[in-house]
C-alpha cells in the first residue's frame, strides 16, 4: 500500500511539472541524428524527413527542412521545408515541398550550402537558418536563343548575391515565419527581379484556394488558370494578385490545413502575384515592391529590367500556417485579422444527418470566392468581415443548399438549419457469388446522371476543366471478405452495374433503380467466367503511384483495392523519390498472399542542371532497399547525374536488379523534359531514328559514366504508358529501332496511374516465370530477358516462333521458320487484328485469332506479334466505330492493344 501511495505521489509531482512547462520548453530546433530521430520525425504520408535533416518545432508546430545537400526532383539541393504537422500529432504529414524560384525560372539557382538551428537564451525563438555562399544560372542555346532568353542571365551574373533563409518557429504561435533576404555582395548591379516560393501539391492532391483579402473580386478560389512559363507574356492572365493561398488536407489522412501569407505585405498594401497550376502553387513577389492591383505586360517588362544594385538587400517575409482542420476557414479564421479585418463576425449553423460529409463554400455578394469550411459533428462556424454572403452547401449524392446570410461585426450570424435529404441505396451482400474481388462501374442511364462516390466537394477546376481527383471515382472496387460494403449510397434513379475483375475474365451487367417508394435495391451477386488463364505467368504493373508521391492522394490501402479488383498479381510500387511502405495496408486489409508490392522508386529529375540541362527525364528501378529512418527511406537522389551516372549509381549502390526507361517520349509534341528521347538530357533536341545510334546527333545515348555504364544501358523501356495511343506508336518506332542496331530491351506497358481516372493495371505486363513467381530473381530475369508480353485487353496464350518464345534465340534452317500464335480477348475487348511484325515491319495482318504460318527470312531477325485495334487507327474515329463496354464503361480512352517481345532469329 505504502509503495502504491509512493507510486501515485510521484506521478502527481510528474504530472504538475509537465503542466507548468512554458511554451518556451516546447522549443525545438535541432539536427535529426540516430539518437532523436524517434522523436524528431513528423511522419504522414508525405513525410520524407531522415538522417541528417534539421527538425523545428514549438508548442503548437512542427515542421523539417531538408539538409541542402540534397538533391531530389525539383530542386539540385536543400534548404528547404519538406514536411510540417501539429505537435504531438505524429502521422499527419500532408505537405510536399516548399523551395525558391528566382525570376520565374528553375534555371536560376539559389544554390544554399551551409544550415545551422539556434535557439534563444530566453527562449523567444526556435530557427534554422540556410544560406548560400552565391547563386548560379543555366543559360541554354547559343546566339540568339541565349540573347532572347529574358529570365535566365549568364552563369555569373548572380554570383556574388547572398542569399540567408530564416525560419522560426516562436512560443504560441500557430505558424512558422519565413525571411529571405538577398544582398549583392558585388560591386556591380545583379539581375535579380523576382522570388517566389514554389509549393508542390501534386495533381491529384492538396487543392489550393487563393483569397485576396483586400481584393475579393480578384480572388480566385478553387477555380484557377494554368501557365506556363515558356511563354510568360501569354500567360499573364494566370498571375493571380492574391494575399494569401490555402491548402486543406485530404479527407482519408488525419485533419490539417496549411496557409502561406504574408502581414508585412498586405499592411503595406502589397500582393503576391502567382498561379496555381496542376501540381504546384506560385507566391511570387517582385523586387520594386509594386503595389499593383493588376500584372499587365508593361509591368512585367519593367520588372524584367530590375536589378539588386551594389551592396542592397532585399528581405521578404511570409508566414506558413498550419492548423487542425481539412478546410479552408479553420486558416482564414485566423488569416484575415492577421491582413488587417477589423470588422469581423461569424456566421454558424447546423448540419444534419451528422454523420454525413458536408463542405460550406462561402461567397460575397458579388459571388466572389471567400472561405470554405467543413461540417464537423454537424456543426459549422466560419469567421468573416462584415457584409452579405452567400453559402453553399455541398454533400454525396445531393443537390447544393443555398443560403444567405448578413453578418454583423462582433456578432455572430445564424443560418437556418440545413437538412439533407435521404438517398437510395444498393446492397451489396456478397457482391460476387464467389466471394471474390472484383471492379463495379455505375453508370447514370435514363437521364440519371452517373454518381461520384469519395467526392471532394470542392470543385477544384483548371482552365475551366474538372481536375482529376485522388479519391473520386463511379466505381467501387472489391477485395472480397469482410471488409466489403454491404450498401452503396447514390442518389434516387436508375443505374446500370457493370461487374469486370480484369482482362482475364468477362463482365456482367445489372440494371437497378431506387426511388422514394424502393429506395433500397438488393442486387444478386455477379457471377463471372474465366475467359483465359496464363498459369506460366504473373501479371505485374511496373509503373505505380501512391500517397508516397505528392502529385498522388490515393492511399495505399485504396491501390491495393484497385489492383486486386482488377485481377493484377503484382505491383512495383515507384512513388516519385520516395520508397514506399505498403505492408501496414496489406495486413489491414487481409492481403497477404493475394498480392505482392516490390518496394522501388521513380526517380524524378525535375530541374535543369550543368549535368542534364534538359533533365534526365524519369526512370523506374527496383527492389530498392526501403530505410525508415533515412532522406526519402532510402530513395536515390535524381539531381546533378548525367543518366549513365544515375543507371550506374541504381545498379551499384542500391542494388538495382531492374532499370526502367519511363515514358521516354511524351502525350504531346515538342521538349517535354519529363520525357529523355525528346531531348536527350544534355542536347535540346530529340533522339533522331532515321539516323543510327551512334550519329552525332544521337551521341548523348552513348555517353557513359567512370565505370562505363552508358546512357543506353537501361533494362526495359516503359513502351505503353496508360492510355496515351500516340505514346505508344513513337515508343514503338524507338524500340524497333534499338533492336535493329543490336540492343535487346525489354518493352513494358504499365498503368503510371496516380489515382482512381487512371485505371490500376492498365496496360500491365505478363511475365512468364513458371512457378517461381515468388523468387524475385526468377522474375526479373525473366523481364530481362524479355519473356514478356503487354496489354490493355488481348491477351497472348500462345506465341512460338520455331521452337523459341518471347526472349528466346532460335535459328531458322534455309530462313525459314514456323510462327504458331493464339490471342484471347473477353467477349467486352474487341480484337480486330493480329499483326505479325519482322524487324519492326508489319509482315502479316491476320482476322483469325489463332493459326499457324511460315516466315521466310533472309538474315537473322527479330520477330513479335501485335493485337487489337489497327496499327494506325485514328483513336478517337476508333472508339466512335466500336461502343460497348470496353470503350463506354471499364476503359474509356484506351484502345485494346497487345505486343510481345522479341523472339530472335
Amino acid at each position: 500500500m505504502r509503495s502504491r501511495r509512493r507510486l501515485a505521489a510521484a506521478l502527481l509531482v510528474v504530472a504538475a511539472l509537465l503542466a507548468s512547462r512554458s511554451p518556451a520548453q516546447d522549443l525545438r530546433a535541432e539536427q535529426i541524428t540516430r539518437e532523436n530521430v524517434g522523436r524528431a520525425r513528423i511522419g504522414g504520408s508525405d513525410a520524407v524527413a531522415g538522417l541528417g535533416d534539421y527538425y523545428l518545432a514549438n508548442d503548437r508546430i512542427e515542421l523539417v527542412i531538408d539538409h541542402p545537400s540534397r538533391r531530389h526532383a525539383m530542386l539540385n539541393h536543400g534548404g528547404t521545408i519538406v514536411d510540417v504537422g501539429l505537435r504531438g500529432r505524429p502521422g499527419d504529414d500532408q505537405f510536399a515541398r516548399l523551395f525558391p524560384l528566382v525570376n520565374l525560372t528553375q534555371r536560376v539557382f539559389v544554390d544554399y550550402d551551409d544550415i545551422r538551428a539556434e535557439l534563444a537564451p530566453d527562449g523567444a525563438f526556435a530557427r534554422v537558418i540556410v544560406t548560400s555562399s552565391g547563386m548560379r544560372a543555366l543559360p541554354r542555346g547559343e546566339g540568339l536563343a541565349r540573347a532572347l532568353d529574358v529570365l535566365v542571365p549568364e552563369p555569373d551574373a548572380l554570383a556574388q548575391v547572398r542569399v540567408e533563409t530564416v525560419y522560426e518557429l516562436r512560443p504560441g504561435e500557430p505558424f512558422a515565419r519565413l525571411r529571405t533576404t538577398f544582398e549583392n555582395a558585388g560591386d556591380t548591379p545583379a539581375p535579380l527581379f523576382a522570388f517566389g516560393d514554389l509549393w508542390m501539391r501534386g495533381g491529384r492532391s492538396l487543392r489550393a484556394f487563393l483569397g485576396n483579402a483586400s481584393a475579393p473580386e480578384l480572388a480566385r478560389g478553387f477555380h484557377h488558370r494554368n501557365f506556363s512559363a515558356a511563354n510568360i507574356l501569354g500567360n499573364l492572365e494566370a498571375l493571380a494578385p492574391f494575399s494569401h493561398v490555402v491548402m486543406a488536407g485530404l479527407p482519408a489522412y488525419p485533419p490539417i490545413s496549411y496557409a502561406l501569407y504574408a502581414p508585412e505585405r498586405s499592411a503595406r498594401g502589397l500582393s503576391f502575384f502567382g498561379v496555381s497550376g496542376e501540381h504546384v502553387n506560385l507566391a511570387m513577389s517582385f523586387l520594386d515592391v509594386p503595389g499593383w492591383r493588376e500584372l499587365t505586360t508593361v509591368r512585367l517588362l519593367g520588372a524584367l529590367r530590375t536589378e539588386l544594385a551594389p551592396g542592397a538587400t532585399w528581405l521578404i517575409e511570409r508566414r506558413l500556417l498550419v492548423t487542425d482542420h481539412a478546410d479552408v476557414a479553420s486558416a482564414t479564421d485566423l488569416i484575415l485579422p492577421a491582413l488587417g479585418a477589423e470588422t469581423l463576425g461569424a456566421v454558424e449553423g447546423e448540419v444534419s444527418p451528422a454523420s454525413l460529409r458536408s463542405v460550406v463554400h462561402v461567397h460575397d455578394a458579388e459571388g466572389h470566392p471567400i472561405t470554405q469550411a467543413l461540417v464537423s459533428a454537424g456543426r459549422f462556424r466560419v469567421a468573416l468581415p462584415a457584409g452579405d454572403y452567400r453559402l453553399g452547401f455541398r454533400a454525396a449524392h445531393r443537390a447544393p443548399i443555398a443560403r444567405e446570410v448578413r453578418v454583423e461585426a462582433d456578432a455572430t450570424a445564424r443560418v437556418a438549419d440545413v437538412r439533407w435529404p435521404e438517398v437510395g441505396r444498393v446492397r451489396l451482400a456478397p457482391a460476387f457469388a464467389d466471394d471474390g474481388p472484383g471492379r463495379i462501374v455505375f453508370v447514370g442511364v435514363d437521364g440519371t446522371p452517373t454518381p461520384t462516390f469519395e467526392p471532394e466537394l470542392l470543385d477544384f477546376r483548371l482552365d475551366g476543366r474538372p481536375m482529376p481527383s485522388g479519391s473520386e471515382t463511379s466505381s467501387v472496387y472489391l477485395v472480397g471478405g469482410e471488409l466489403e460494403p454491404v450498401e452503396v449510397a447514390l442518389p434516387f434513379g436508375r443505374y446500370r452495374l457493370v461487374a469486370t475483375r480484369g482482362l482475364e475474365w468477362d463482365a456482367q451487367e445489372r440494371l437497378v433503380e431506387v426511388g422514394p417508394a424502393q429506395p433500397v435495391a438488393d442486387v444478386a451477386p455477379f457471377a463471372l467466367t474465366r475467359i483465359a488463364a496464363l498459369p506460366d505467368h504473373v501479371s505485374a504493373d511496373f509503373h505505380v503511384h501512391s500517397q508516397a508521391s505528392e502529385d498522388s492522394g490515393t492511399t495505399n490501402a485504396q491501390r491495393l483495392r484497385d489492383f486486386v479488383a482488377a485481377g493484377v498479381d503484382l505491383l512495383v510500387a515507384t512513388d516519385h523519390d520516395l520508397i514506399a511502405d505498403y505492408d501496414e495496408a496489406i495486413m489491414a486489409l487481409g492481403l497477404i498472399g493475394e498480392i505482392r508490392v516490390l518496394r522501388g522508386v521513380e526517380v524524378t529529375c525535375s530541374t535543369p542542371n550543368e549535368q542534364a540541362p534538359y533533365t534526365i527525364g524519369h526512370h523506374n528501378a527496383w527492389p530498392i532497399a526501403f530505410q525508415p529512418w533515412v532522406h526519402r527511406r532510402g530513395s536515390p537522389p535524381s539531381q546533378r547525374l548525367t543518366l549513365a551516372e544515375l543507371y550506374s549509381l541504381l545498379r551499384r549502390d542500391y542494388r538495382a536488379e531492374v532499370v526502367q526507361m519511363n515514358h521516354p517520349r511524351g502525350k504531346r509534341p515538342g521538349l517535354q523534359e519529363g520525357n529523355v528521347l525528346t531531348h536527350q538530357g544534355t542536347r535540346g533536341f530529340p533522339a533522331d531514328t532515321s539516323l543510327p545510334l551512334d550519329a552525332p546527333e544521337n551521341a548523348a545515348l552513348l555517353e557513359a559514366a567512370e565505370d562505363g555504364t552508358r546512357a543506353i544501358d537501361f533494362d526495359v523501356i516503359e513502351m505503353m504508358n496508360g492510355d496515351s495511343r500516340s505514346q505508344y506508336l513513337e515508343i514503338r518506332r524507338d524500340f524497333h529501332w534499338l533492336l535493329r542496331q543490336g540492343h535487346r530491351r525489354t518493352a513494358t506497358g504499365n498503368s503510371d496511374s496516380h489515382g482512381p481516372d487512371e485505371l490500376a493495371g492498365m496496360p500491365r505486363n505478363y511475365v512468364r516465370v513458371g512457378a517461381d513467381f515468388r523468387d524475385t530473381r526468377v522474375l526479373h530475369e525473366a523481364l530481362r530477358s524479355g519473356r514478356s508480353f503487354a496489354t490493355n485487353g488481348p491477351l497472348v496464350t500462345r506465341f512460338r516462333v520455331g521452337e523459341g518464345r518471347s526472349g528466346d534465340d532460335v535459328s531458322a534452317a534455309n530462313g525459314r521458320v514456323e510462327v504458331d500464335y493464339e490471342v484471347v480477348a473477353a467477349p467486352w475487348v474487341p480484337l480486330d487484328e493480329v499483326r505479325i511484325v519482322v524487324n519492326g515491319e508489319v509482315v502479316r495482318v491476320l482476322r483469325e485469332r489463332s493459326g499457324t504460318l511460315r516466315l521466310a527470312l533472309s538474315r537473322d531477325a527479330f520477330v513479335t506479334l501485335e493485337a487489337g485495334a489497327p496499327l494506325q487507327a485514328d483513336p478517337a474515329a476508333w472508339r466512335d466505330r466500336n461502343p460497348g463496354l470496353y470503350t463506354e464503361v471499364i476503359a474509356p480512352g484506351f484502345v485494346p492493344t497487345a505486343f510481345t517481345n522479341p523472339v530472335y532469329v
